[in-house]
């Protein structure tokens, strides 16, 4: 083993466990410190009309609203949700699903307007569209696998709220944090070590192996394989080098968005084992992080490979 590189990937992992780890255990103490005040029951009576209409746990609606903002903070709520066993498996799958429109919308204000749209003008408008086309209908999945399991299961909001209650009564923030804070922690670290050493040493470079054939199976211009790799390295040099192909007519709108939708179903597997692996794991444990992930990244790709698809028709 490289000495540097095992150097380089700890003190990395440990800045970025550090990072992480204040977001989620600050997120998991604010919750549990207004859960105890009673603030959840509060919000929850405001929007009790809808959660009574749909049946929905007051985490998963907790979870939607503030992946507007956050995403990490959004799975954090369903983490802890399944934690303090107010949510099963199939509602925190179903959330991660319903989540994602919140979460690009947020990506899209961040990131989307003030880069890509500059860029890419018209075509970079038509991309966002595509990106929040597929949150919408994975977010409209998720939505509808929690309303049929809301019509099976005859639990009242409310009394899930006093329940919360009356069991957060008993337990001080501090202690609940500490306690996930012991799992979460290590996890995080180890998983974000391994994953960028074997960044580091070229393993995820496998992927573009599998881009160019692929673009010659379709008889796709070769550009667009060189985009489609590009945006496997960096996204946002993606972007520009998408912007140099429209501009100087080497490709086409249509081929550009092909280029880059196709480099994100590349792109996507290789950012699940980078980012998604340490995050989930260390929320959700390794079997069920594996699931959302798994669940995720299969709707995306295949929802990706369908838009591909109506382009090349195009």
């Amino acid at each position: 083993m490289d000495g540097t590189l095992l150097a380089e990937a700890f003190y990395s992992s440990f800045l970025y466990t550090l990072r992480i780890s204040a977001v989620v255990l600050l997120t998991i103490y604010i919750v549990n410190y207004f859960v105890n005040k009673g603030l959840l029951e509060k919000i929850s009576n405001r929007a009790l009309p809808l959660t009574q209409k749909l049946n929905l746990n007051s985490f998963l609606v907790s979870s939607i609203l503030i992946s507007f903002f956050s995403p990490t903070v959004g799975y954090t709520m369903l983490a802890d949700g399944i934690t303090e066993k107010e949510l099963t498996e199939t509602e925190v799958l179903a959330g991660t699903l319903a989540n994602s429109f919140p979460a690009v919308l947020s990506h899209m204000i961040t990131y989307y307007v003030p880069v890509v749209i500059p860029i890419l003008g018209y075509t970079g408008i038509i991309y966002v569209i595509l990106r929040l086309l597929i949150a919408f209908t994975k977010s409209i999945l998720g939505l509808s696998i929690l309303l049929m399991i809301s019509s099976k299961d005859e639990r009242k909001v409310q009394n899930q709220l006093n329940n919360k209650k009356n069991k957060n009564n008993k337990t001080s923030p501090f202690e609940k944090t500490f306690k996930f804070a012991r799992r979460f922690v290590p996890v995080m670290f180890v998983s974000m070590f391994l994953v960028l050493y074997m960044s580091k040493t070229g393993f995820f470079s496998i992927f573009s192996i599998i881009v160019m054939p692929v673009t010659d199976i379709f008889n796709l211009n070769p550009n667009t394989g060189i985009l489609a790799i590009t945006e496997i390295i960096n996204v946002s040099a993606a972007m520009v080098m998408a912007g140099t192909f429209l501009n100087d007519g080497s490709l086409t709108p249509n081929e550009v968005l092909i280029g880059l939708i196709f480099g994100n179903i590349v792109a996507f597997s290789t950012r699940s084992v980078k980012h998604s692996i340490p995050l989930h794991f260390s929320l959700f444990g390794s079997k069920r992080g594996t699931k959302i992930i798994l669940l995720n990244s299969s709707v995306t790709i295949v929802l990706d490979i369908l838009i591909i698809g109506f382009l090349l028709m195009g």
